[in-house]
């Protein structure tokens, strides 16, 4: 194969993976940060990419190199870790957010995405706004991680405002694809409890802490169920919420719109393993859906299903 024809090639699905709309040159501009001239002689043909570039622009449009070059085999997948370490805690945790919302970068319209997601634990969307949850989440990922000093106590742990408004645009920007629905373990809270009461058993988790874990887990209680009976996030969008009958041992998600395809593996806490490749994502959207088969939806049906599984959390919450 020629440098001809896999630049050619390059371009040609570059084409194919940007959102309706969007001019290619523009992102291309973006990407690689090079002058509107040398683009436009890229595109021409004059010019090839080079290699640093093709992995750039593959990188952030999830173009499969290797299959473009043919030298890609069945079975084979790229996955991104995306791990990020710094110093500071609070800067890796910051940065760890942040690599969430990069990935988003190249949807285009948020309105017209669908977002599956099963979870074994609460989703993000969900505890991202509050103070004393966010608090328990961090210390739990610094006491996991053993690479910073370990807090004493949950006290002493203090997440700064630049974080909080990074969590709540992650927030933000989930609720407004188009369409997201959840498919939640029915011992998602059951595995939050235990969680908290290891570490009070541990003392690192103070009554006080703990009265106020309560009442922000109640009020989430609360805004979820709000959204079961709705069906729709506070930014008007739709949102179904299915309860599974079986338990399943991660977190899975798919973002699709159009032509852009991202699978998300939950790993490490907090930040996703995510690939691009087409043949995970079919394989991955498919698991998603079967599951529900095996759950009941409780947005907007199943209001006796609904009522119970809220009644058993707030149980399990209290038992506190």
């Amino acid at each position: 194969m020629t440098t001809e024809q896999l630049n050619n090639g390059l371009i040609e699905v570059m084409r194919e993976k940007i959102p309706a709309g969007m001019n290619l040159a523009r992102v291309l501009m973006d990407l690689l940060c090079i002058g509107k001239e040398a683009v436009y002689r890229r595109l021409r043909g004059e010019v090839p990419f080079t290699l640093a570039e093709a992995a750039i622009v593959s990188g952030k449009l999830g173009i499969s190199l290797d299959q473009l070059t043919g030298t890609g085999r069945k079975g084979n997948a790229v996955f991104d870790m995306n791990l990020v370490k710094y110093p500071d805690p609070v800067r890796t945790y910051y940065a760890m957010v942040d690599n969430y919302l990069q990935l988003f970068e190249g949807i285009g319209d948020v309105s017209a995405v669908e977002a599956g997601t099963a979870a074994n634990v609460v989703p993000q969307v969900f505890t991202m706004n509050y103070e004393t949850i966010s608090r328990f989440r961090y210390m739990k990922w610094i006491y996991q991680s053993q690479e910073y000093e370990q807090p004493r106590t949950m006290d002493e742990v203090v997440i700064p405002d630049d974080l909080y408004r990074k969590q709540r645009e992650y927030v933000s920007t989930m609720q407004r694809f188009g369409f997201t629905y959840y498919v939640l373990d029915s011992m998602l809270f059951t595995s939050l409890v235990n969680d908290i009461s290891y570490f009070v058993s541990i003392g690192m988790v103070s009554p006080h802490e703990v009265d106020r874990l309560r009442e922000e887990l109640m009020a989430l209680l609360d805004e979820m169920l709000s959204i079961a009976n709705t069906g729709r996030f506070r930014s008007g969008n739709d949102v179904q919420i299915y309860i599974s009958n079986i338990n399943f041992q991660a977190t899975y998600s798919y973002i699709e719109q159009k032509s852009y395809m991202l699978s998300l593996l939950r790993v490490f806490s907090l930040n996703p393993m995510t690939s691009r490749d087409e043949e995970v994502f079919r394989n991955l959207k498919a698991w998603i859906r079967s599951l529900k088969k095996f759950s009941i939806l409780i947005s907007h049906s199943g209001e006796m299903q609904r009522i119970q599984f809220f009644n058993k959390q707030r149980e399990i919450i209290r038992s506190l």
